[in-house]
C-alpha cells in the first residue's frame, strides 16, 4: 500500500528562527503515526503545514500520491485532513452543537437551521466520546480538558481521512485519555490515518505504530515503535542521555505561610481546609471536575470565594482579585496560558515584566535599564530560547511559552507560587528543567501548591497530596506512603481505603 502522505524536503523559517530545515518522511495508510521531538524542534510547524494554515518556503507535500500545497485549512479540510491543536480554537460564547458543526449546520430545506438534526447529531458525536454535556452548553462554561474533547468532536464530524492530533490528552484526565484511545483505535480499523504528537511517551509507543524523531527542525530518524525504546526516542530527540528526575524532599522550614479554613463557592468547591509551609510542594490531584483549579483561582481572588478564611503568613486575608493576591505575595500560573497567561502578540520581555512593573518603576515611570537587568536575569534563569527580549512570544514553541509565563510570575518575587498544570504540552526535556527549577525555589523557602492531572509527575513533585473529588477535599497523603492506585482511589471513589 502506498503511503498516504510523503514529506519532501520541507523547509520553513519565521523571523529569527528557522522552524523546518528539508524535512523528508512517509506515513503509511491506516496507520498512527507520532511525530515527537522537544518544544521548538518543529512539530507543530509541520503539521500547519500540512493543514494549511502555513505554506512551506521550500518542498513539497504529496497527499495520496497528489502534490499539494494549501493556502488556507479549508482547502485541506476539503481533502479530508483535519487538525485538533494544543491551543483551543473553539468559539467560547457559542454552544457545544455550534462550535462542533460550524460551517456544516444540518439544514432543513436547505435554507433554515434544522436544530433537532443538530442536537441529535452533537448528541452522537459527545456520545462517542463519552461525554453528558448538553449540546445547548456555552463552551465558556466547560473546563480546559473538557474544551479539548469538544475541539476532538468537531474534527471527528468532518469525516477526515487524516487526522493530526497536537497532544491531545495534555488536559485530560487518564479516564478521558482512555476514552480518546478507543476512539482512535475505532478510527484507524475504519481507514482513518493518525499523526499524532505527544511528549507523553508511554502513550507514544502503546499507541503507536511508527515515530517520527524531529531536532532543531531536521528530521532524525522514522522507525517502527516496535524497534526502538524510550530511552532511546529521548535521546534521539535531545541529542544526548536524559537523566530521570528524582527530587530530595526537603524538609519544610516550619513556617505555615498558606492556611486555607473551610474555603467554599457554591458549585465549585465546598469546606477546603490545608496548610502549606515554607519550601514545600503540596500537589492537589484529582479527576477532571473535581473542583482543584476552582479552589486555586478562589484562593487567588479569581473570582472570591463565597465563604471561608485564607491566612497568609498567619494574617487574615481577603482578596477581591487578583491584584490583592500579589501584591501579598501569591502569585498564580494559569492552565491555559495562551488566554489567560500570556500575551501572545507582546515580546518575550514584555510578558515577563509585565507583574513586576512596580519592582522596576521610579515613581510613575519604568526604569528601562532596570527592566531590562529583570528581564536578562529571569530569560537565564528559567533558560528560555528567544533571539531576542523583543521576539513575539506567539512564535516561540509551546515549552519556551511556559517558561515565559513562569518567568513572569517569579519576576513579581511570591511567598507561594500556585502552578496549574505546569508541565501541559511541554516535551521531556523542559519538564526535567520545570522539575529541576521547582526544587531551588523550595529550597529558596517558596510554597508551591501544585495542580496537576499527571499521575507520576504529582508523585514526582509533592511532599503531600490533597486530592479531590466532586469539589471536596476526599484525603490527604504523604510522599512516603502515596501510588498512583491510593491516589485514584480517592479521587475515582472518594474513600479512604485504599490510603489504610
Amino acid at each position: 500500500m502506498p503511503p498516504i502522505l510523503k514529506i519532501n524536503a520541507i523547509s520553513k523559517h519565521f523571523p529569527g528562527v528557522q522552524a523546518l530545515r528539508e524535512v523528508t518522511f512517509d506515513v503509511e495508510q491506516e496507520s498512527i503515526h507520532a511525530v515527537i521531538g522537544e518544544n521548538g524542534a518543529g512539530k507543530s510547524t509541520l503539521m500547519q503545514i500540512i493543514a494549511g494554515v502555513h505554506q512551506p518556503d521550500a518542498g513539497t507535500i504529496e497527499f495520496f500520491g497528489e502534490t499539494i500545497k494549501f493556502t488556507n485549512p479549508a482547502e485541506a479540510q476539503a481533502k479530508g485532513i483535519a487538525i485538533v491543536y494544543q491551543e483551543l480554537n473553539l468559539t467560547p460564547n457559542l454552544s457545544i452543537a455550534e462550535n462542533i458543526f460550524l460551517g456544516l449546520e444540518p439544514k432543513r430545506s436547505s435554507v433554515f437551521l434544522d436544530r433537532e438534526k443538530l442536537k441529535t447529531e452533537t448528541l452522537a458525536v459527545l456520545h462517542r466520546l463519552g461525554l453528558q454535556h448538553h449540546p445547548d452548553t456555552i463552551v465558556s462554561a466547560l473546563t480546559v480538558a473538557q474544551q479539548q474533547l469538544i475541539e476532538i468532536c468537531k474534527s471527528l464530524v468532518r469525516n477526515p481521512r487524516l487526522l493530526i492530533l497536537d497532544e491531545p490528552t495534555s488536559s485530560l484526565s487518564e479516564t478521558e485519555s482512555a476514552i480518546l484511545f478507543r476512539v482512535i483505535a475505532d478510527l484507524k480499523a475504519h481507514g482513518v490515518t493518525i499523526l499524532y504528537i505527544s511528549h507523553r511517551l508511554p502513550e507514544v509507543f502503546s499507541l503507536c505504530d511508527t515515530l517520527t524523531v524531529l531536532r532543531d527542525g531536521r528530521h532524525v530518524r522514522t522507525v517502527p515503535t516496535k524497534g526502538t525504546t524510550e530511552a532511546e526516542a529521548i535521546r534521539l530527540m535531545v541529542g544526548r542521555e536524559l537523566l530521570a528526575f528524582h527530587r530530595h524532599p526537603v524538609e519544610p522550614k516550619g513556617e505555615v505561610v498558606l492556611r486555607v479554613e473551610h474555603l467554599s463557592k457554591k458549585g465549585q468547591y465546598e469546606d477546603i481546609s490545608f496548610e502549606l509551609r515554607r519550601g514545600e510542594i503540596v500537589a492537589m490531584a484529582g479527576l477532571i471536575g473535581a473542583g482543584r483549579s476552582e479552589t486555586a483561582l478562589g484562593i487567588f481572588g479569581s473570582p472570591p470565594a463565597d465563604r471561608g478564611n485564607v491566612f497568609l503568613r498567619g494574617n487574615k486575608v481577603n482578596f477581591r482579585r487578583p491584584k490583592d493576591a500579589v501584591m501579598a505575595g501569591i502569585a498564580y500560573v494559569p492552565e491555559d496560558r495562551a488566554n489567560m497567561g500570556l500575551v501572545l502578540g507582546a515580546g518575550v520581555g514584555t510578558n515577563i515584566s509585565s507583574a513586576a512593573l512596580r519592582r522596576v518603576a521610579r515613581g510613575p515611570f519604568v526604569d528601562h535599564p532596570a527592566e531590562n537587568k529583570l528581564i536578562r536575569q529571569y530569560v537565564s534563569r528559567l533558560r528560555v530560547r528567544t533571539p531576542s527580549f523583543q521576539q513575539v512570544a506567539r512564535l516561540l514553541s509551546g515549552g519556551n511559552q511556559q517558561k515565559v509565563l513562569l518567568a513572569k510570575w517569579l519576576a513579581v518575587q511570591p511567598t507561594v507560587l500556585i502552578v496549574d498544570e505546569p508541565t501541559r504540552g511541554v516535551d521531556i526535556g523542559t519538564k526535567a528543567e520545570i522539575y529541576g527549577l521547582f526544587d531551588e525555589l523550595v529550597r529558596e523557602g517558596i510554597a508551591i501548591l501544585v495542580i496537576s492531572s499527571d499521575l507520576p509527575e504529582v508523585l514526582a513533585l509533592a511532599d503531600r497530596i490533597l486530592i479531590m473529588r466532586h469539589g471536596r477535599l476526599t484525603g490527604e497523603l504523604s510522599r512516603s506512603n502515596a501510588t498512583e492506585e491510593k491516589v485514584m482511589h480517592l479521587a475515582a471513589l472518594g474513600t479512604s481505603e485504599a490510603a489504610a
